[in-house]
């Protein structure tokens, strides 16, 4: 638990202090949509996966450009499977594996939502694997004192392919239907004035028994 607050501790007072202005900004984004759309639920949903998306890119954000206290510099780890030895041996590398899964899952899930390109478990696997490849590359290069390793580039590739996995369900829910266009010409003869004749009956009565009872040549 020491080396997951050392590591991820900062985060901590951070995530709470941006919490509250994103479920400030959320009703606030819900009301400027809904004078674009008819459907209030669609409006207040889709503004809530963005700001949730704005969140968590915030966090991801922070804790990639945030220093490790104590930490001496950056280190490089290519080989494959030495972290999750290290996780399965010693308690407390296993809940930094877990932080790893965790940390893009959410833009996984949330992602396809909101963008149809990206509706497919092998582009949410490669949008992830290169957001990873750029975090783990940037984390290096500014010496935060973490571990630069290929372990983590997986685990964040798989949790971001399960977290779509988990909304695959919720993909289409959430579609905005754009409005029916009315050709201009249907408009004209619907917003055209209906005049009304008024036909003595008289002449109403001879016109329609001319027509029951035609006369004979």
């Amino acid at each position: 638990m020491g080396e997951l607050l050392r590591a991820f501790g900062a985060m901590i007072p951070l995530t709470i202090t941006a919490i509250p202005y994103a479920l400030l900004g959320w009703p606030l984004l819900a009301a400027h949509r809904r004078r674009r759309q008819a459907d209030r639920f669609s409006a207040s949903a889709t503004a809530a996966v963005d700001m949730t998306l704005v969140l968590t890119c915030f966090l991801v954000l922070c804790l990639v450009t945030m220093p490790v206290t104590g930490g001496q510099g950056s280190r490089l780890n290519l080989e494959p499977g030495t972290d999750l030895r290290l996780a399965l041996s010693d308690g407390a590398n296993l809940w930094q594996v877990l932080g790893n899964v965790l940390m893009l899952s959410p833009l996984g899930a949330l992602l396809p939502l909101r963008s149809r390109r990206l509706r497919s478990l092998g582009r949410i696997a490669l949008g992830a694997l290169a957001v990873s490849v750029l975090v783990e590359g940037t984390q290096y290069l500014i010496q935060a004192g973490r571990v630069t390793s290929a372990d983590d580039i997986l685990l964040n590739t798989l949790g971001a392919v399960a977290g779509a996995a988990l909304s695959k369900r919720l993909w289409h829910r959430l579609d905005v239907r754009p409005p029916v266009k009315i050709p201009m010409q249907v408009r004209r003869v619907c917003d055209a004035p209906v005049r009304l004749r008024v036909v003595p009956r008289s002449v109403w009565n001879e016109h329609h028994s001319g027509i029951a009872h035609p006369q004979r040549r």
